[in-house]
């Protein structure tokens, strides 16, 4: 039974942080360009003939709305945009590494729509930006940005107004987030393998809001009454709330940015009937900017939910506020991520200790557990009341070191979840060449010792089972692990290393003492 214990923590490790390495970035297969471009309802089982079935994409921008661009600055983030087709073509937020674009293709643009008329620039200000458009007489469309100069949450509100004294009717279109989502330098490999469109809404009985893959609802609708829907990625999000957008069913789309498969954000609003003299308006807040988890949960809305901590978020959350604390107090995000390492292992000692102390008892008992089972090996109801005779009188069970490990799993599982999703740790320096602790040692020298140090632990730490399966795999373990960590963030690293130091450590004092 210890035996597939201890293959059960090792094999959940690998699993778990594979997951997050390996499986989560997976390439979906290409499909072909035209296919992708396809237009399609949000939700097949919408009815033939609905408002949401005739809303036509929002298509890229032709030629001739891209003549003329104009910009906006606010806050840590610069905005252009098409005057023509009254969406952002490039929105470059200042990072604490460099500036990122987050719109990696401007052939669509962000919040482009397949409204009728083509626009031109009615009002600019230090912080927001109007267009209008004359698709017929006596229909007067606008499109008004509103911008925070703290990179919150932003406005904007769409009119539609019938001047004339017919009644006019507006055709169904539809508002559009993407495709694709921008990140920082050292993700840009594998961001195209990681932005997804979601989407939230309330659940009875629940007190957040529930997120959703739009893609894994395939033919099914989202639901008209959600809280925030956008694209995201590891670091970025791109939002909009479902203030002003009552009804309309967020939807998801697929093209190609760069031969990658990219998400769209659909909102398709269906037609609606203008009286003479009716004025309709659509007005909602959207964000575009980090992951900052503190900062998005004091934004509301749910948008905290963005922030991906895995199965264990409780811990992960509690995490992550204690490497912010701890940074307050020290200055240092390395030092902060340090100090949580510590406090982590000290708080487990006394499991630890336990565990170490049934471990080498185990082996200690090897011997006379395999005397037993070879004399009693026809007889496994003799040999099961022998064996736990033999458990009895030394004190022992086979769970005794086994199980103080798997209580150490969930925590294990939450600080990876934690450092390797926390924006925090974004352009965070340490010491020396560790100069960004969310990307990864550049040259590897963390993740070598690392890999040492679990190497020796693993050696002088005493072999409960005899096993050779077993052994070979404990023997392997740091090896794989190294080579797994390579490539993860430098504060993952950290913290795995100050795991494997102290781990090290009390195992040398432990064998001393029972010596």
């Amino acid at each position: 039974m210890q035996k597939n214990l201890i293959l059960a923590v090792v094999l959940s490790s690998l699993v778990y942080i594979g997951w997050y390495s390996f499986i989560e970035k997976k390439i979906q297969p290409q499909v072909d360009q035209a296919k992708q471009q396809e237009v399609k309802p949000p939700g097949a089982a919408a009815a033939a003939g609905t408002p949401y079935a005739q809303a036509p994409a929002a298509m890229p921008v032709s030629a001739d709305l891209k003549k003329e661009t104009v910009s906006l600055k606010a806050g840590k983030a610069e905005y252009v945009f098409y005057s023509g087709a009254a969406a952002i073509k490039s929105a470059v937020y200042q990072g604490p590494v460099a500036p990122v674009e987050l719109i990696p293709d401007p052939e669509i643009g962000y919040f482009a729509s397949s409204l009728p008329g083509i626009f031109k620039l009615k009002l600019r200000s230090a912080d927001s930006i109007e267009f209008e458009a004359r698709p017929q007489p006596g229909l007067l469309i606008t499109k008004k940005f509103t911008f925070s100069e703290d990179n919150a949450l932003n406005s904007l509100t769409i009119t539609a107004v019938n001047t004339t004294a017919n009644a006019l009717l507006l055709p169904a279109w539809e508002l559009s987030i993407g495709p694709g989502l921008g990140t920082v330098k050292s993700e840009e490999k594998e961001n195209p393998k990681l932005w997804k469109a979601v989407y939230t809404y309330k659940e009875e009985g629940r007190k957040h809001p529930t997120l959703k893959d739009l893609k894994d609802l395939k033919d099914e609708p989202a639901r008209a009454e959600w809280v925030w829907a956008g694209l995201t990625n590891r670091y970025f999000l791109a939002a909009i709330t479902g203030e002003g957008l009552a009804g309309v069913r967020p939807a998801h789309r697929e093209t190609l940015v760069k031969d990658n498969k990219a998400p769209l954000l659909a909102l398709p609003v269906p037609a609606a009937e203008l009286k003479a003299g009716e004025k309709r308006a659509w007005e909602t807040q959207f964000y575009i900017g980090p992951k900052d988890y503190g900062k998005l949960q004091a934004l509301g809305h749910g948008l905290d939910r963005s922030v991906d901590f895995g199965f264990f978020s409780p811990l992960a959350k509690l995490a992550n506020s204690s490497i912010v604390y701890f940074h307050k107090v020290t200055g240092n995000y390395g030092a902060a991520i340090i100090i949580l390492s510590v406090l982590i292992q000290l708080m487990l000692t006394p499991l630890s200790y336990k565990s170490f102390k049934a471990m080498a008892v185990m082996k200690k008992i090897q011997p006379e557990m395999q005397a037993i089972q070879k004399k009693y090996k026809e007889d496994p109801k003799r040999m099961n009341a022998e064996v736990m005779d033999l458990y009895k009188r030394h004190g022992t069970n086979p769970l005794g070191g086994c199980l103080p490990m798997l209580l150490q799993i969930p925590v294990f599982f939450a600080l990876f979840t934690a450092l390797r999703e926390s924006w925090a740790l974004h352009g965070a320096p340490f010491i020396f060449w560790i100069k960004d602790l969310s990307a990864k040692d550049p040259f590897y020298v963390m993740p070598i010792v690392m890999g040492g140090i679990m190497f020796l632990q693993q050696h002088l730490s005493p072999q409960a089972s005899s096993d050779p399966s077993q052994a070979a795999m404990m023997k392997w373990m740091p090896v794989i692990f190294t080579f797994m960590f390579l490539t993860f963030p430098s504060g993952l690293v950290l913290y795995w290393l100050i795991n494997s130091t102290w781990g090290f450590a009390q195992t040398m004092y432990l064998q001393k003492k029972m010596a």
